[in-house]
């Protein structure tokens, strides 16, 4: 088979990485994105590292951002975010990343889509995903978006440059109601705990939070400890697919397993003493509550 090539950056955006691509360089038909994409991050790969392409082997490691004009008054670009599947041969357009979102301003000011003032530039950007608008604000020198700085976020190893977000009017963002099904609270039962309260709620994007301690969690394991319970991991994605329904994402329970980047299963809990994964502790009285959060079937690292 003969290689294509296309222009991308490789860029990190806060605690996720990928391929920043420009429109122009895609099909006009976002349906026939998903050969290409998922080539160029090395999916699928039934051992699920993506060695052969960009990908990391975790969800957080496997996007792409596709940005273009904008296609709105109030926007200067527009961005499409795409998650792109390990194991399968498939992308997903039904949500937007928050931490590749803090990449698109950069990228847009690096390769002359937009302007700045003196040293800041301010982007506004048209998520395509969720038409919304997000504000990014960061530094500019010498023609280039500032890289360098002593802004620090957990799970990064270095420090950089800040750059701030603002998500305008971000409820509804999924399913266009940020309480989707009208009520704060409910119930919906499980083969295994009965019925578990749960608030399901779409702000940026669509999730479903239920009490760690009403799987039997604690609320403070770690990634790897969450990945070997599947007990728990299938429960989680049983709640999923009927918040999945009662939110109207999909009709059905058997449908909303294929769609699988949203909504976002969150576990919360009450403050406690928790360990980072770089191994730092975290004193209770230093947070409000704790939350662990399944991200297309994987618990996020950070």
């Amino acid at each position: 088979m003969t290689q294509l090539s296309i222009p991308a950056v490789f860029m990190r955006g806060g605690t996720s990485k990928g391929l920043m691509v420009h429109a122009r360089d895609l099909p006009d038909d976002p349906d026939k994105w998903s050969a290409l994409l998922c080539g160029a991050m090395g999916s699928p790969d039934q051992y699920g590292r993506q060695l052969n392409g960009m990908g990391g082997g975790i969800s957080s490691l496997s996007k792409v951002c596709v940005i273009g004009p904008s296609s709105r008054e109030d926007a200067d670009i527009d961005y499409t975010f795409v998650q792109v599947m390990i194991k399968e041969a498939r992308i997903d357009f039904r949500s937007n990343c928050g931490n590749m979102s803090s990449a698109v301003g950069p990228f847009a000011f690096d390769e002359g889509l937009v302007g700045a003032v003196n040293d800041t530039c301010v982007v506004r950007i048209h998520n395509t995903n969720t038409s919304k608008i997000i504000r990014s604000t960061f530094a500019v020198e010498d023609g280039r978006a500032v890289v360098d700085g002593d802004f620090i976020i957990p799970g990064v190893a270095a420090s950089g440059s800040p750059v701030r977000l603002d998500f305008l009017e971000p409820g509804g963002a999924s399913t266009g109601r940020l309480l989707p099904t009208g009520v704060t609270s409910e119930l919906i039962d499980t083969p295994t705990h009965g019925p578990l309260e749960v608030s399901m709620v779409d702000a940026a994007n669509a999730a479903v939070f239920v009490r760690a301690a009403d799987v039997g969690l604690t609320g403070v394991e770690l990634p790897s400890d969450l990945e070997a319970n599947d007990e728990v991991l299938g429960l989680l994605e049983v709640l999923r697919r009927e918040a999945s329904v009662r939110m109207g994402i999909a009709p059905t329970a058997p449908t909303a397993a294929a769609v699988t980047s949203i909504p976002f299963v969150c576990l919360v809990s009450a403050a406690a003493p928790s360990t980072t994964l770089s191994g730092d502790h975290i004193a209770s009285s230093d947070v409000d509550l704790v939350a662990r959060v399944i991200s297309n079937g994987q618990p996020h690292r950070a």
